[in-house]
């Protein structure tokens, strides 16, 4: 009888801990004040220079919760290792909102890719789409499935994107 009295007790133990836990984590999504992450420029520099190797981008920063998964991407086009697809770039499912940190490009939004030449930087000549000279301090905020490419690009081109849903 004793056993089952610890088996009892241990087990309502457990459930209370996982209860306390799970009530302690829905707390922190809904608290105004959560966990504050910090890159300094050093680890921020290390993300881009990562992003050069990896052929244009990094995962800075992700974070899951009952909401969904966010995510803060380092990218940089600073060579043809890092270029758009030939048709140009788009997201799927997502609205990308882009802060240059460096360089300058001139970013072609919308239209129809033809098939000329790629330009060094990825993409094609879009016919019919906007030309925006970007540059360090620029935002901007690309809508899912638009197509957009880079030309004219001044490296170390270099920007954070954060994907929303």
């Amino acid at each position: 009888m004793s056993n089952i009295r610890k088996a009892v007790l241990t087990g309502l133990a457990v459930v209370a801990i996982g209860a306390l836990w799970h009530a302690k984590t829905i707390a922190q999504e809904k608290s105004s004040s959560g966990v504050v992450t910090v890159f300094d420029h050093e680890k921020l520099d290390a993300s881009f220079a990562r992003a050069v190797s990896n052929g244009g981008s990094d995962l800075l920063w992700s974070h899951t919760s009952s909401q969904g998964t966010y995510n803060v991407d380092t990218h940089s086009r600073e060579s043809v290792k890092a270029a758009c697809k030939p048709e140009g770039c788009s997201h799927k499912g997502f609205t990308a909102v882009v802060y240059v940190v460096s360089g300058a490009a001139t970013l072609v939004i919308g239209g129809t890719a033809k098939t000329t030449a790629p330009d060094k930087f990825g993409g094609q000549s879009i016919q019919g789409g906007e030309s925006h000279r970007i540059s360090k301090g620029d935002v901007y905020i690309v809508p899912p499935d638009t197509i957009h490419w880079y030309k004219n690009v001044a490296a170390p081109f270099r920007y954070l994107e954060v994907p929303v849903p």
